[in-house]
């Protein structure tokens, strides 16, 4: 089996893409992370990194310039169809051409008279079921829908439709596709790793104070309305709520004064990252909508209970009711509920905590992800073509 393998950044397309390469089963990665950056080398790859890059520094740039929304959009689209355009040579070469959404129509297309099976890597749910999720959500803060550029939309259908299969990483994201027609033995789910510490430390977590913590953007998508809800209905009688991560506008709150309680960290990194996890008690994620939020496997690998959304990918990494508790989405009532279980319940506290700190590593380690990736791209070689 030999896949060319096209994404825009690095993150976990550099694993996927070195655990390809180590089953000796990648033809090409052709990748949009920018050369510029500390973590761009990638020496294992050899000649099979073909970096596409030029476009993406651009939009990266527009991004720290804080130019218009429409520009950044825009460069965000064309980027990706510059990759798309530079690796069908490669895919025509292989059994497999995996995409990230939004990076493949072009080459999808132009695959179909061929044996080559085109597979797309979605990380969220389908592009409508966000968009509808998001437009209610706009709708109830009276907001104008922004954050779609509609050629992409556009394309991201185009692929869902010319693909023969679709790789997710949670089972809330599989549904959606399967909700809006893709067959479901095309879907399949590959939940991403956790990147576990050899050893759990919590002694930085105080007595005197519940502290709870959210990692993320601070936009209306991650729903942090309904944590500042949640929490001023918590019954403590010394509470912080943590909020570590970037603005990005709208962001959801520009209409309510957060409780007295709540520090804004702002991006914090590395070992300032991990000392704010093991300051705190409880993870809460109240996002809207979400293919699997890699924090919530940052946060059980540092021994937090994790409360998360049904629609953050959250049950295909914890059980729940064990290592944390899945609620609706905009539900504050329910966040402050098991919130309060946790403050009152200490003794569950401590062991929801040890059981996130000593999860089973091999089954949730990126090691077992990127097996799993190998299987499954191999299951699509052996299916009918679409």
């Amino acid at each position: 089996m030999l896949v060319t393998y096209v994404a825009p950044n690095g993150s976990w397309h550099y694993t996927y893409a070195r655990a390809l390469a180590r089953a000796g089963s990648l033809q090409r990665f052709v990748c949009g992370f920018s050369r510029f950056s500390p973590r761009a080398p990638l020496p294992e790859l050899g000649d099979k990194l073909l970096r596409v890059d030029l476009l993406q520094n651009c939009y990266l740039a527009s991004l720290k310039l804080r130019m218009p929304a429409f520009v950044c959009e825009e460069l965000a689209f064309l980027s990706k169809a510059r990759l798309d355009a530079r690796a069908e040579k490669d895919a025509r070469q292989s059994d497999l051409f995996l995409f990230y959404s939004g990076a493949g129509r072009q080459t999808v297309e132009a695959l179909k008279s061929t044996p080559t099976r085109g597979i797309v890597e979605a990380v969220n749910s389908h592009v409508l079921v966000q968009k509808d999720i998001l437009q209610e959500e706009y709708d109830r803060l009276g907001l104008p829908l922004r954050g779609f550029h509609q050629r992409e939309v556009s394309r991201r259908i185009r692929e869902y439709e010319m693909a023969d299969g679709i790789i997710c990483p949670s089972s809330f994201a599989r549904q959606s596709y399967i909700d809006r027609g893709v067959p479901a033995d095309r879907v399949r789910v590959i939940p991403f790793g956790i990147q576990v510490s050899s050893r759990l430390e919590t002694t930085e977590r105080p007595r005197d104070v519940f502290r709870v913590l959210y990692v993320g953007q601070i936009n209306i998508r991650k729903g942090l309305r309904y944590l500042f809800d949640a929490f001023e209905k918590l019954k403590h009688p010394n509470k912080e709520l943590w909020i570590v991560g970037p603005t990005s506008e709208p962001t959801g709150i520009a209409d309510l004064t957060p409780p007295a309680q709540t520090r804004f960290l702002g991006v914090l990194k590395g070992e300032d990252l991990a000392r704010a996890y093991r300051s705190c008690h409880v993870f809460v994620l109240p996002t809207l909508e979400e293919g699997l939020a890699l924090v919530l496997g940052e946060a059980l690998s540092h021994g937090l209970p994790v409360i998360a959304t049904v629609n953050s990918g959250g049950e295909d990494l914890f059980e729940d009711g064990s290592t944390g508790f899945l609620v609706p989405v905009r539900s504050p009532e329910k966040i402050s509920e098991k919130l309060q279980l946790l403050v009152d319940s200490p003794g569950l506290l401590a062991e929801m905590s040890n059981r996130a700190g000593v999860r089973d590593k091999r089954d949730r380690s990126w090691e077992n992800t990127c097996r799993r990736l190998v299987e499954t791209l191999h299951d699509f070689t052996v299916m009918p073509k679409l």
